[in-house]
């Protein structure tokens, strides 16, 4: 195991010797250089060291730009792990992370909400990054030693979780070294210096790739905010002028991205990667892509967040599209080794038999935090097979390995889906649903198309006299105007991507010969409406 920073010397080694070269770029704003970046972390990580105890998690939100970054940085050289919180996230939600943290500490980079710092004033100690940083004259920033290193925890990236509350996922400085080191070898990357295209949420462990890739090789950050990311005609001009050579993000952004003719080689020019994780990658998007960037590589990769963002790499050509078999997501990085177990006895399948995939390597997470309960359910101790001792964790995925040590994924076991890349435990969507007033059940199911989930619908059976409360007192009321009321008051806890799309009242729940919610009746009677 590592002792050190890897991501942090690798910063600091570009500060020292390239300053001037920029790290962070986006629309409306001045550039910031690697020097910038690195003096404002250290004055900022000064004054943490002075104003907070301890080595525990420092709760991050902001909005996408070089300041949320260099408080990332912050927290590192000042010995705290960092957790992203996006900015806009229902305060139900941000109070539920702060009160797993325990005396959290939030640094915020933008102006808080007021009704989010009332909700948090009382659970947490909240510093205004933009205020430390001003007050930071004087402040020296801390040596190495200070540092998070080795097996302390770097980043705690919170998902959907199946109880109702986010389950935060503890990452090392160890499993992003091992990380980094591979990544700093993917074709283009390695060459240093790249343009990557910084699109996801940062509390989206897909963020990592572009972060650690680029900051660690000194390349630039070209970032996209949310608001950017759904204005077509302003992201397709800021990218025009980018330079972005790196493309990084789910498939679905890039579908969205494709509907449009103009986006193409002569929109991007530089492009020559895109590196695809979190979801699905489906041939009809490759083909496109190979048709209207000829010269790019269109890579697949595959990972959880329980194993520091991905594992396996593998790049898609024209043969790979000849026939209509999943497309594979690669094989697995130096220092991982992947296996496909019967999910009832934990027997190792052979090649070709689909089963569950377990992880075992160098860049599996710690575990849940503060989860024991939940770390024992899907992580543990094992070794590689040359008895070098590792983590391994059970992902819950569904898929095989061919005879090459190629990986091909089939889905999920469980309750957990994807959209757009994003994890949704379709149990706390319910939970969520069920503690509306009216609703007496719930149940909620991905809808899929061609394979891929599209979106959530959600099933309802409510007490018509309390659903008249919710409508303001109305007699009656159409499907959709209670499904717009129940939407709307899941959007104070839940985050906007796990609200489901559609909303269908029953008048009883189907069930199964078990007693069960019978979901497979629900998920027929969507098909059968379309």
């Amino acid at each position: 195991m590592t002792s050190e920073n890897a991501l942090l010397s690798a910063i600091e080694k570009v500060a020292v010797e390239s300053p001037d070269a920029v790290a962070y770029a986006s629309a409306g704003a001045d550039e910031v250089t690697y020097g910038e970046l690195w003096r404002t972390s250290g004055l900022i990580a000064g004054v943490l060291v002075d104003c907070v105890e301890g080595r525990s998690p420092i709760i991050v939100t902001g909005e996408k730009d070089a300041l949320i970054v260099a408080t990332f940085l912050a927290c590192l050289r000042s010995g705290h792990a960092f957790v992203p919180i996006d900015a806009e996230l229902p305060v139900a939600r941000v109070h539920n992370i702060a009160s797993q943290i325990g005396g959290a500490v939030i640094l915020s980079t933008c102006d808080l909400r007021p009704e989010l710092k009332d909700e948090l004033d009382h659970i947490a100690t909240i510093f205004d990054a933009r205020e430390l940083l001003a007050s930071a004259y004087g402040f020296v920033a801390p040596s190495p030693d200070v540092w998070v290193t080795g097996e302390e925890t770097q980043y705690i990236i919170f998902t959907s979780g199946s109880t109702g509350r986010p389950k935060g996922i503890e990452v090392t400085a160890n499993d992003v070294t091992h990380f980094m080191d591979w990544m700093d070898g993917f074709p283009v990357v390695r060459d240093g210096g790249r343009v990557f295209l910084d699109q996801a949420h940062y509390s989206f462990d897909l963020s990592e790739y572009e972060l650690v890739g680029a900051l660690s090789t000194g390349g630039t950050l070209h970032a996209v905010s949310d608001m950017e990311s759904k204005d077509y005609p302003a992201l397709f001009a800021d990218l025009a002028s980018s330079g972005v050579e790196v493309w990084v993000s789910t498939p679905s952004f890039a579908d969205l991205c494709l509907v449009d003719h103009s986006f193409d080689v002569n929109l991007l020019p530089d492009l020559k990667i895109f590196l695809f994780c979190g979801e699905p990658l489906h041939h009809t998007t490759v083909g496109k892509l190979r048709k209207r960037f000829p010269g790019a590589i269109v890579a697949n990769t595959y990972g959880p967040t329980e194993s520091t963002v991905a594992v396996t790499y593998c790049e898609i050509d024209d043969a790979a599209l000849v026939d209509d078999a999943t497309l594979p997501v690669g094989r697995a990085r130096p220092g991982t080794e992947l296996r496909i177990i019967d999910h009832e006895t934990g027997k190792v399948l052979p090649f070709g038999q689909t089963g569950e995939i377990v992880i075992c390597g160098d860049t599996v997470a710690k575990g849940y935090y503060k989860n024991p309960e939940k770390t024992a359910e899907a992580f543990f101790p094992s070794s590689l097979s040359d008895g070098t001792p590792m983590r391994a964790y059970r992902t819950g995925d569904l898929g095989h390995l061919d005879e090459t040590g190629m990986l091909y994924c089939k889905g999920r076991l469980d309750s957990l889906v994807k959209v757009n890349g994003l994890r949704i435990e379709l149990s706390e969507v319910e939970g969520a649903l069920e503690e509306i007033h009216c609703v007496t059940q719930a149940a909620v199911v991905p809808v899929e198309y061609h394979g891929k989930v599209q979106s959530l619908c959600a099933f309802v059976v409510v007490d018509e006299d309390r659903a008249r409360v919710l409508l303001g007192g109305e007699a009656s009321s159409s499907e959709f105007d209670l499904g717009r009321a129940l939407k709307a008051e899941l959007g104070r806890t839940l985050p906007v991507y796990m609200v489901p799309r559609r909303v269908r009242v029953l008048e009883d729940m189907p069930l199964n010969e078990n007693g069960k919610c019978d979901r497979k009746a629900l998920v027929a009677s969507l098909a059968s409406r379309r």
